[in-house]
């Protein structure tokens, strides 16, 4: 009789009359797969799949490919409805001013927001207010005239353009010169052969540094850390690398502004598996930022923060 059931229930399950356990598919684009940030976004999108009962079908570009060529995202996104995907989650990059985009599944977008999508939550950080934090982590150590580097990601990247802008709304408040501001990229080796170049050719001693970005941040230290002790100015940087732990116990990090990309994944892949089941979740979604300094670095909440971004 058991086997005779068995039977049953395999041909059932042959003829889709019984319903897998991932019936549901979820696209996934994100700008690229080689920075931590993105890697550790994605292990929380992993995870939520797996926790709401969800395949994922996954498709990025290269890394700083969406810049170079316009709407690349876009044909991915293409491709993954016709593979049948049920709804997309995305990072998004910029599009052409003139593309009309048509998505016939829900959209939730992550780390940014963009208008070129009608989606249905974004789930990101307030990068205005964390550019912001960056700022304040400064102000018991520099006085009114500091000089001040702002090292620019891209100009067509909303989320580190407001980083950009909060940082600056301080800086301009507590009367410190910018005397640097300038686009190094998105490629680690470039931006640092731009920072250094741009360092370099500053007459005066810097007082601070501020690296909005991952790539950036990582470019800044090593130039930084080839100063001499005395010369270096305070490096405040955006988003994690492990290094950054070295420079913190060093001297060379003065602070690190950590957003939570894991639980920006999570959170924005549950989004969307509930969408798909008919419970719309917020418009918007905000995850909080960190501080990291060498004072709190130890404690047990920045440790755990910092587990995740564990290769």
């Amino acid at each position: 009789m058991r086997r005779i059931v068995r039977l049953l229930l395999l041909l059932l399950y042959l003829t889709g009359s019984v319903p897998s356990a991932h019936a549901t598919t979820i696209g996934v684009v994100l700008p690229g797969s080689s920075l931590l940030f993105y890697q550790v976004m994605l292990r929380g999108i992993r995870q939520s799949a797996h926790d709401q009962h969800v395949d994922l079908l996954i498709r990025s570009p290269s890394d700083g490919e969406s810049l170079n060529t316009p709407n690349i995202q876009l044909h991915i996104i293409d491709y993954l409805v016709t593979q049948g995907v049920s709804g997309v989650l995305l990072a998004p990059e910029p599009l052409r001013s003139d593309t009309q985009v048509s998505i016939p599944v829900p959209v939730v977008l992550v780390d940014r927001a963009n208008t070129d999508y009608d989606s249905v939550s974004t789930v990101y950080t307030d990068n205005f207010g964390a550019g912001g934090k960056a700022a304040l982590s400064l102000i018991p150590v520099l006085k009114r005239g500091a000089k001040v580097a702002m090292l620019r990601l891209a100009p067509n990247v909303s989320s580190t353009t407001a980083r950009e802008s909060g940082f600056l709304s301080v800086a301009r408040r507590e009367g410190w010169n910018v005397v640097i501001d300038t686009y190094v990229g998105y490629r680690p080796h470039d931006a640092e052969v731009l920072i250094a170049e741009a360092i370099n050719a500053y007459p005066d001693h810097l007082d601070a540094i501020f690296a909005p970005a991952e790539p950036i941040a990582y470019g800044a230290l090593r130039v930084i850390e080839s100063t001499p002790t005395d010369q270096r100015p305070r490096l405040v940087v955006f988003d994690w690398r492990p290094e950054f732990l070295d420079g913190l116990k060093r001297g060379i990090v003065h602070a690190a502004i950590l957003q939570d990309p894991y639980r920006m994944g999570y959170l924005a892949l549950a989004a969307l598996a509930r969408t798909l089941r008919g419970h719309p979740p917020p418009r918007e979604i905000f995850v909080d930022v960190t501080t990291v300094t060498p004072k709190n670095m130890n404690d047990p909440a920045i440790r755990s923060l910092l587990a995740n971004y564990a290769r």
